[in-house]
């Protein structure tokens, strides 16, 4: 997992950029960048990192990101798969808010989609089914020439706004200067990532990031708006989501599969995290 500050490819001459991914090599690093990321979900599966948020992610999400929040799209293995790798379909969109102009959203009739890019600073999630008309904005864009696609980004934005979303990152998340150190982040994280399965020792993620036990505690916090406890717990759970909605595997065998070496302490952390038990959990995902 590397956390690095990208500019978006494309044209000094664009003022916004769509892109088409098929292969989720542009996401699986965790990056910030100052212009806003709206994306939809076409094709793919896997767990979503912004900012202190961890969730699955699915076909039929759409999410708008706000400037310089960190975020990570861990795609689920088979797409990441060296020799066969499953294609994914996804529409990208980067632009920065003042794309259009820096007075245009200033006109009245603006006054929807600058509130939603205010409102993109806490990340927005929301769930398109089949006959969204969104589905339709996010593929035409993806062949219409610049002018269309400028007209079809103002109309997606238009519509997205009036959509019943969800907020990502919490309120005291704070936006950092992530770039200072982002090395022993990098080199933190993806140790979690690589271990999350396993017991992982909090000396261990203080000696790689070359800290008292305490220090690395204050450090992760600031980072991440978590402990690593908590982080670690969300990661395991993310992942037994998968398991529960994916697979007709046992919950004990769930369990242990995500870290836990008891079934009381992964019920009660599932629990505390869904807000249902890993039996009710998977009931509910068969049903939908």
């Amino acid at each position: 997992m590397r956390l690095k500050q990208l500019t978006p490819q494309g044209s000094s001459f664009q003022s916004f950029h769509v892109r088409h991914d098929t292969y989720p090599k542009n996401h699986n690093v965790w990056h910030y960048h100052e212009e806003l990321e709206f994306i939809q979900i076409r094709r793919g599966s896997g767990t979503l990192f912004i900012g202190d948020c961890i969730r699955k992610f699915e076909p039929g999400d759409v999410v708008l990101i706000g400037p310089n929040i960190p975020h990570y799209w861990f795609f689920d293995p088979e797409y990441l798969d060296v020799i066969e790798p499953v294609a994914t379909d996804n529409c990208v969109i980067h632009f920065q808010k003042s794309f259009a102009g820096e007075g245009f959203f200033y006109l009245p009739e603006m006054t929807t989609i600058k509130d939603l890019l205010m409102e993109a600073n806490k990340g927005l999630w929301y769930k398109c089914d089949s006959t969204d008309p969104l589905n339709k904005l996010f593929e035409d864009i993806l062949i219409a020439d610049s002018f269309e696609q400028l007209l079809i980004l103002l109309q997606a934005l238009h519509i997205f706004h009036h959509k019943k979303k969800s907020t990502l990152v919490s309120d005291h998340y704070a936006i950092l200067n992530h770039s200072s150190d982002h090395k022993r982040m990098n080199d933190v994280v993806d140790y979690i990532q690589t271990n999350f399965k396993q017991h992982i020792e909090l000396s261990d993620l203080a000696n790689l990031a070359g800290m008292t036990n305490n220090s690395f505690c204050r450090y992760f916090k600031q980072k991440t708006g978590k402990t690593p406890l908590e982080f670690i717990t969300e990661l395991r759970i993310a992942s037994a989501c998968k398991f529960l909605s994916d697979t007709s595997t046992p919950l004990k065998e769930v369990c242990f599969e995500c870290g836990y070496n008891n079934y009381v302490s992964f019920h009660n952390a599932f629990k505390s995290i869904t807000g249902l038990t890993p039996k009710s959990y998977k009931i509910k995902a068969r049903l939908v």
